[in-house]
């Protein structure tokens, strides 16, 4: 800037700021609202259901708005394929025949997301996991599922496991045990794991840590100590307060059904529209996919759930469990024959779904409210904390679901299950982070342990 005025020089400094500024813009612009990750474990059989949804995906394909990717484990290929869906067409993007995976261990899955954030960024990151899924408890697989003195079945009511693909499992749902005694895991060292991503051709599954550590490099090593906005399990049964509990520091927004799905699973070409109008916030996103899941299932069938979950609430969730648990104990201490019947009449009376061991948290509050009216005297100690305890946490539910869709058959359910027997305790279950950490164990064990 030799020669010039200063007038001079700060006018032409200015431009180039422009200049500067105008190109980070337009950078900032370019960069997609969503990349979303459908990480789909199809060796199995729902392999044809992963095909129509990919052509549902590609009837919009990304854009300027969403970068739609695929991780697919295919029936009858060995090895990772990546895909981004487009306009009408899947495109390979990466292949590694060779590898030794089977899509059940965490280095899988951060593999995937690393592959989807580094390739294609984007301002917000929705991990989708797409398959069969089983809730909290560790299904016992292949020859292992014998029958033999010590195990039991996943409890599944037959009619519902019989009509929906989403829930048979090969050697899993139909004639394998599930669960072993405490004593007999114990001795056998068998870990504590939770069903999603089941691969039939390996007979494994994503257990229950390595999701979490999954999760946890993906938050830390991945996204730079930034959590996921939106975890997504288009799978059976994953709407539960201990699947929440378990994502909740790497995951901001969670969205599952509580019940079992239909083979067909997520409306991927209305959420793909979605995505694709409008900049929607995460908070928004997890809205509209169970409007979407609603409105698509709606005129269909009446036993639908899907449901969506501030994890940024969980914890307070879980300490107004512990709270109930612990206003229990107190009305225990005057008349322990009355609150234990008014939580077995609870119980029964509240809203289970096809997996018997789960149950609707908040219809089991609503339950739990009247039996203690009807079966507890008003002068035993502490009737009236308990009452309050149980409205709080029933709020803390509202508060934690930001959306929620069910069925008229299933009308009284709010967005969350738990786990809750009528007899004896899962040995997995009570290896869960949730149930170390929440009193809610401890007081089903009392009851049935």
């Amino acid at each position: 800037m030799k020669g010039l005025s200063l007038r001079q020089r700060l006018l032409r400094l200015s431009m180039y700021c422009l200049i500067g500024l105008s190109f980070i813009f337009a950078s900032l612009a370019a960069v997609p609202d969503w990349t979303m990750l459908v990480f789909v474990q199809a060796n199995n059989n729902l392999a044809n259901f992963a095909v129509k949804n990919f052509s549902d995906m590609a009837l919009v394909g990304s854009n300027a708005k969403v970068n739609l990717l695929v991780q697919w484990y295919q029936t009858g290929r060995k090895g990772i394929w990546r895909y981004k869906i487009e306009k009408e067409k899947m495109i390979l993007d990466e292949c590694f025949q060779a590898a030794e995976t089977d899509g059940s261990k965490a280095a899988d899955l951060v593999g995937a997301m690393r592959w989807a954030v580094t390739k294609y960024p984007a301002r917000n990151y929705s991990l989708v996991l797409w398959d069969h899924g089983i809730g909290i408890l560790d299904p016992i697989w292949g020859a292992q599922g014998r029958q033999r003195g010590g195990y039991e079945r996943i409890d599944m009511d037959e009619a519902m496991v019989a009509s929906n693909p989403r829930i048979q499992i090969a050697g899993l749902t139909t004639d394998a045990e599930s669960t072993l005694t405490l004593e007999q895991r114990l001795d056998m060292s068998y870990t504590s794991t939770r069903g999603i991503l089941f691969n039939e051709h390996s007979r494994t599954y994503m257990d229950n840590q390595n999701l979490a550590s999954a999760l946890h490099t993906i938050k830390t090593q991945v996204l730079n100590n930034r959590k996921i906005d939106l975890l997504g399990m288009d799978a059976c049964l994953m709407a539960m307060v201990e699947v929440g509990y378990l994502a909740r520091d790497c995951v901001h927004y969670m969205v599952g059904s509580q019940e079992v799905e239909l083979g067909y699973g997520w409306n991927y070409h209305a959420l793909s529209a979605s995505l694709s109008h409008e900049a929607l916030s995460p908070l928004q996103l997890a809205q509209s996919i169970v409007h979407v899941y609603e409105a698509f299932y709606q005129p269909k069938v009446q036993f639908y759930t899907q449901s969506a979950v501030d994890l940024d609430q969980i914890k307070m969730l879980k300490d107004s469990i512990d709270q109930v648990v612990r206003a229990v104990g107190v009305c225990k201490q005057s008349d322990r024959a009355a609150i234990g019947d008014a939580l077995r009449k609870a119980r029964q009376a509240c809203l289970q779904f096809s997996a018997v061991n789960y149950i609707d948290l908040y219809s089991f509050y609503t339950e739990l409210l009247k039996t203690v009216d009807a079966r507890v005297t008003g002068a035993t100690r502490g009737v009236a904390d308990l009452k309050n305890a149980i409205r709080q946490s029933m709020a803390m539910i509202e508060h934690a679901v930001v959306a929620n869709a069910a069925g008229k058959n299933l009308d009284r359910a709010h967005g969350l299950s738990i786990y809750y027997p009528q007899g004896r305790i899962d040995a997995s279950y009570v290896k869960t982070e949730f149930a170390n950490e929440c009193l809610w164990t401890t007081m089903i064990r009392e009851l049935y342990g």
